[in-house]
């Protein structure tokens, strides 16, 4: 059994198509099973949402990629209920029905299409559902320089994302994928 990593990240957020500019700070507990890379889209994921549109409830983290009652992120509406349901990196169909039935919004952020290609062609069955791809790149560079203590620069402009970590300066596009008889939510320009 692989043990915990607590990690700190400090991440200051630049959304400047809201001209929103917060920083997140949290202490965070890894389980040992969860992949750099999966816990870096976590991460950047719940950045990414700005967090001034949330009134009651501010988007949460999920425990660990080994808790099947807990999406990745979300935003709870009640004790059973989810107002914003968020996986990354793949969903599966069982964990996709769960969702539906629980949530009001779901979203999914992933790095390879190929993983979701079947969701992509038949978005407009899940009209809750929104898709978000980022380079796959990124995510890996950005793992790659995960320690104990994490320290990003995002910004966010229009469909481009920039982070700065240490030395590094990566730079992705946003590309969002939504039912075409629903209205695209966006939370997070």
């Amino acid at each position: 059994m692989a043990s915990s990593t607590v990690i700190k990240a400090d991440i200051n957020v630049s959304h400047l198509d809201s001209q929103q500019y917060l920083r997140l700070m949290e202490v965070i507990s890894i389980d040992g099973q969860e992949s750099a890379e999966h816990f870096t889209l976590r991460l950047l994921t719940w950045a990414l949402f700005r967090q001034d549109l949330f009134v009651d409830e501010k988007i949460q983290l999920g425990r660990s990629i080994n808790s099947s009652e807990l999406p990745d992120l979300f935003v709870k509406r009640t004790q059973a209920q989810y107002e914003h349901w968020v996986e990354v990196d793949n969903f599966l169909p069982d964990r996709l029905e769960k969702a539906e039935a629980k949530s009001e919004h779901i979203w999914l952020f992933y790095t390879q299409a190929d993983k979701v290609q079947k969701l992509l062609k038949n978005i407009n069955k899940h009209p809750n559902l929104q898709l978000v791809e980022i380079s796959r790149e990124l995510i890996e560079q950005l793992a790659a320089q995960t320690t104990k203590n994490i320290h990003w620069n995002v910004m966010i402009d229009n469909d481009q994302i920039t982070v700065a970590s240490g030395d590094l300066y990566l730079e992705s596009s946003l590309t969002f994928y939504h039912p075409l008889t629903v209205p695209l939510l966006d939370l997070i320009h």
